[in-house]
């Protein structure tokens, strides 16, 4: 039986990255637990519900300056990683954009960080973490340069353990700052710690220098350019409408309901960020480049497929897990105060299921820049969220926050059905015909 084991080990790929994926998990789970603990007991749902948005901004910041180069990077470098010129292109062309959208993003927060303060905290009290961020940024941009090449050149194991040297890093800036500046200091924390990981990466990656030395701009590519755009226009989409409607959806419970009600889906979502965290490192570290190198419809099928059998049956069984331990979980990783949040439990866990399952065939617009698919579905995705959400919100107060989260999901992953109808069910419908 162990030997067994040890063939489906060697043999299957994602068993293999999961296993090893499950150290940086674990890390993240018990970092994410002193943070929520720490957040919980010195900032109260209020802090909690201010956090968040700042944390739904800098995704925005982030998604911008990287702009859509991230995922550009492991599909074009996971299909070109043995031709070392075509490499060369690809990373000089990825370069160019970075440091374009880089420096767009660094002066539109500068010029315009009062706005982005009221916009986030309702004041511009903290207008000058807006203006480090900005400074910042381009270290943020440039380590996730160099982390997407590295994913794409299939090196999961650095990935892996660089991302489990931040978690740690992160928890104990955080911790330290807050501890000391409460509110100002977790702001501080969120908004510089992730641009601290380049010094990680640069310290751990030994490819580092070999990619360096192969940016130059005399091997910019206007094909690969082209190809990037469609990456930049998704990521830019994305980056500007669902953190925004998160904001806006927060905000609205904030004025209907109240600033504490506010930081209990905050901590719901939280919640539902650490113990999705497991299954969403698999889609950027294994589905995008599988999904990148295959090249016919059978292929996809047989990957979906495969990645279902793997995950569906452990995610459920998990959820439910959770749900019923909803109440320790809660109050284990908070505190008593936010006991409100375990009410939230059933319509998040709903959401976060079909969440995973459409995300796992969604990726494929992104492996094969299915630019107009993808524009619509995000599309679809943000105005049913918005409408479910505030509809709901009015009629069953904070659940219906959660309700909303739940059915845009189960309709996207219809959407997903729907286009994705031929490569996925063709086969199927053949056989029965016979």
């Amino acid at each position: 039986m162990f030997k067994r084991i040890k063939r489906i080990y060697r043999k299957n790929l994602l068993v293999k990255v999961a296993s090893f994926n499950t150290l940086s998990v674990f890390t993240r789970l018990i970092s994410g637990f002193i943070l929520s603990k720490a957040v919980a007991y010195f900032l109260f749902p209020q802090g909690m519900a201010f956090t968040g948005n700042l944390r739904s901004f800098l995704v925005s910041c982030q998604g911008i300056s990287v702009s859509g180069v991230q995922n550009g990077l492991i599909k074009y470098t996971a299909e070109n990683k043995n031709n070392k010129q075509e490499l060369k292109k690809i990373i000089s062309t990825s370069f160019f954009l970075v440091t374009i959208f880089t420096v767009f993003a660094l002066l539109i927060l500068i010029i315009f960080s009062n706005y982005f303060c009221v916009l986030v905290f309702g004041n511009n009290t903290y207008a000058y973490a807006i203006k480090i961020l900005a400074y910042v940024l381009p270290l943020f941009t440039l380590n996730t340069f160099i982390l997407s090449i590295i994913n794409g050149l299939g090196k999961y194991k650095s990935i892996i353990i660089i991302n489990t040297i931040g978690y740690i890093v992160n928890v104990i800036i955080i911790v330290l700052l807050m501890y000391f500046h409460k509110l100002e200091g977790a702001i501080l924390a969120i908004v510089t710690v992730p641009s601290i990981l380049l010094f990680i990466t640069l310290f751990w990656i030994k490819e580092v220098k070999l990619i360096f030395a192969n940016i130059s701009f005399s091997s910019f590519s206007k094909n690969y350019f082209n190809g990037l755009s469609s990456f930049v226009i998704m990521a830019i989409f994305t980056a500007l409408t669902i953190p925004i409607v998160h904001v806006i959806v927060k905000n609205h419970i904030i004025d209907t309901i109240g600033l504490k009600e506010a930081g209990y889906w905050e901590a719901m979502i939280k919640i539902s960020q650490y113990y999705l965290m497991f299954i969403m490192s698999l889609f950027s570290l294994y589905l995008l480049p599988k999904l990148s190198e295959n090249k016919t419809d059978e292929g996809f099928r047989n990957l979906i497929v495969k990645f279902y059998k793997t995950i569906l049956l452990p995610v459920a069984i998990g959820f439910i897990i959770i749900y019923f331990l909803k109440y320790w979980i809660v109050r284990i990783t908070l505190t008593q105060e936010f006991l409100p949040t375990q009410d939230l439990f059933f319509w998040q866990l709903i959401g976060d299921f079909f969440k995973i399952i459409s995300f796992t065939i969604a990726y494929q617009m992104q492996a094969k820049k299915m630019l107009l698919w993808y524009l619509f579905g995000e599309l679809f995705y943000v105005s049913t969220v918005y409408f479910f959400s505030i509809y709901f919100i009015d009629k069953f107060h904070l659940e219906g926050a959660v309700i909303g989260h739940a059915l845009s999901y189960i309709f996207y992953f219809l959407l997903m059905l729907f286009i994705f109808r031929k490569p996925l069910l063709t086969k199927r419908i053949i056989k029965v015909e016979r």
